[in-house]
């Protein structure tokens, strides 16, 4: 049997088939493209600034444009399916969860019982570490983007319409103005991954925990039966 390791449990998540009602996982295309919209928006507020320490320059107008162009095209697609998610989740809450809830724990009990023929060493010792990790991401997301996650996706939506403001005029933005800008779509960008990498390592601590508890099941389970054994003869 191949050693336990977060590696090989992420391996066997990524396995799992998905719901055709899954409305919590954000896809990969979906993750890629917000981050190439958050590239967009840096380049398109970028060249307000650089106005203000080098002459003007038509490439920096047209760098702006690009990005503003690059930005809401990115973003557009994780705009409507957030959308059309958000009104299916609200329409149909019940029926979709209940779905999802169905779907998910026969899956998850397989991958508990696959973790419980582990050594209880090695579960107790990955479920350490995944509880300091997530006390340690929770730290460094405070100090690098200060709760902006709670936000969802205003940082970004006021990134992209600062962004828009120098489509025309690379002057109408103040240099206060667009630093804000930029500083939003890195905390957003921060706060992406971070809650991500959040809800995953959430993951690993529930079926680890769970697996340790079904080894205790089982070892009770079988001393009970050992006992009536012992009794009856």
């Amino acid at each position: 049997m191949e050693p336990l390791s977060f590696a090989l449990l992420d391996a066997r998540i990524k396995q799992l088939p998905e719901c055709p009602l899954e409305v919590l996982k954000h896809p990969a295309w979906i993750v890629r493209l917000s981050v190439v919209g958050a590239a967009g928006a840096i380049v398109g507020i970028l060249p307000s600034l650089l106005i203000k320490v080098m002459a003007p320059e038509l490439w920096m107008l047209w760098m702006a444009r690009v990005g503003v162009v690059v930005t809401y095209a990115a973003w557009a697609p994780a705009i409507l399916r957030g959308g059309f998610v958000l009104i299916r989740d609200i329409v149909h809450h019940r029926t979709t969860w209940i779905a999802q809830l169905d779907h998910d724990r026969p899956l998850f009990a397989e991958l508990k019982q696959w973790l419980a023929t582990y050594p209880r060493e090695a579960l107790q010792d990955h479920l350490q570490f995944a509880q300091h990790a997530q006390v340690r991401l929770s730290a460094k997301l405070g100090l690098l983007a200060g709760g902006a996650e709670k936000l969802g996706l205003l940082p970004a939506f006021i990134a992209a319409l600062i962004a828009l403001r120098s489509w025309h005029d690379l002057w109408a933005l103040p240099s206060w103005l667009t630093g804000l800008g930029l500083f939003l779509v890195v905390t957003w960008v921060i706060g992406l991954v971070a809650v991500n990498m959040r809800l995953r390592i959430q993951l690993y601590e529930m079926l680890l925990a769970d697996a340790l508890k079904l080894q205790d099941a089982t070892s009770v389970a079988g001393l009970t039966h050992n006992v009536r054994d012992l009794r009856a003869s």
